[in-house]
């Protein structure tokens, strides 16, 4: 081979290094052969649950992370509330961007100083907003009032902490995407 004609082969080569997988992620992505992974660990909510403005106004600013309790707080609800009062350590110093809270009917059965940074909010309004979401199941709402993940409560430590790390991480990611709250 003359040196001109080992140039143009290395110059193809060097092109072709660079074009073809551009050619074929294009091709891949047409083709609708790619899905992507869902990274969140919790149930989306679709569409998510918007709160009026009137129930928006009466929550404390921010990030929440809510569970709506019934009259009786079970082994359940009990272990999703302290789920919740452990944010604030495991958040680190994004922790004064998100409030625990509980919507309840009427006061809990359950003594709210064991959890002391969950903040109860006793109305009949939140627990039929989120009517369609299971009881005893903590959800984050985000700071325009959009419920939009959830996530199970359960009466065994081990399996709640397993979810409440869950939540942290979906918490994390949301609060690093986030430019709002």
């Amino acid at each position: 081979m003359t040196s001109v004609k080992k140039s143009r082969a290395t110059l193809i080569g060097v092109i072709l290094a660079f074009a073809l997988p551009v050619i074929g992620a294009k091709f891949v992505l047409d083709q609708s052969w790619y899905q992507g992974a869902a990274t969140n660990k919790g149930t989306m909510l679709m569409p998510p649950i918007k709160l009026s403005d009137e129930l928006q106004s009466r929550l404390p600013e921010g990030w929440r992370v809510a569970l709506v309790a019934d009259n009786e707080c079970g082994a359940a609800c009990v272990q999703g509330l302290y789920a919740m009062n452990q944010l604030d350590v495991a958040l680190g110093k994004e922790s004064d961007r998100v409030k625990p809270i509980v919507f309840s009917r009427t006061p809990l059965d359950f003594d709210l100083e064991q959890t002391p940074l969950v903040i109860p909010i006793i109305s009949d309004e939140f627990p039929a907003a989120f009517a369609d979401i299971p009881p005893h199941r903590l959800f984050i709402i985000d700071p325009l009032g959009n419920a939009m993940l959830h996530y199970a409560t359960f009466t065994e430590e081990e399996a709640m902490r397993a979810e409440a790390k869950n939540l942290l991480s979906d918490l994390r990611t949301l609060l690093k995407l986030s430019r709002i709250g």
